[in-house]
């Protein structure tokens, strides 16, 4: 693969994230959960319902990642005014999702950047129009792969919060990038 649009999706494309959404946090977090906790969650935080009012949601860009045939490989959420307890800043934007299918994962594309990167930049881009001056988002504690991404992307961890998928209370690093 060498190049990949992203496109910022509309509400047309609720069925879309539903289905892209689901498999990609069940790819990226399946084997780590229980099966029960994770089609709780995913049952919960993946019907077209749920999806079709993100999209809607003023405040909220989201934008999906295509390969050169036009098929979904990757997206991300970015939501302005988001915040947390360990932020010390007035005009946040979180970085709620970014997920990419496994076949891309540490792989260089477009010229010599990640589908994940690129991703995390057009976020950048889109908080710095927005006029924000900090972005940020939660990893789960065990994701070292993760975290370890998101700090070559300028994020540092600046405190904690809890996530809960199914009945497991897991706990999240909150990494920050100032903008």
């Amino acid at each position: 693969m060498s190049e990949l649009e992203l496109r910022l999706a509309t509400v047309d494309d609720a069925r879309l994230l539903t289905e892209l959404g689901a498999r990609l946090f069940e790819q990226t977090f399946g084997a780590a959960n229980t099966p029960a906790d994770m089609q709780a969650y995913l049952a919960e935080a993946f019907t077209l319902e749920r999806q079709s009012a993100e999209l809607a949601e003023p405040n909220r860009s989201t934008w999906i990642a295509e390969n050169e045939e036009g098929v979904a490989v990757g997206y991300t959420v970015l939501i302005r005014g988001e915040s947390t307890e360990s932020l010390d800043r007035n005009r946040p934007a979180e970085l709620r999702r970014i997920y990419v299918d496994r076949s891309l994962h540490g792989r260089a594309i477009q010229g010599g950047v990640s589908a994940g990167a690129l991703l995390v930049e057009r976020c950048v881009s889109q908080a710095r129009e927005w006029g924000c001056d900090v972005i940020w988002l939660a990893v789960w504690e065990k994701n070292e792969r993760a975290m370890r991404f998101y700090e070559k992307q300028g994020f540092r961890r600046v405190g904690r919060k809890t996530f809960r998928l199914g009945e497991d209370l897991q706990h999240d690093f909150v990494m920050a990038r100032n903008l």
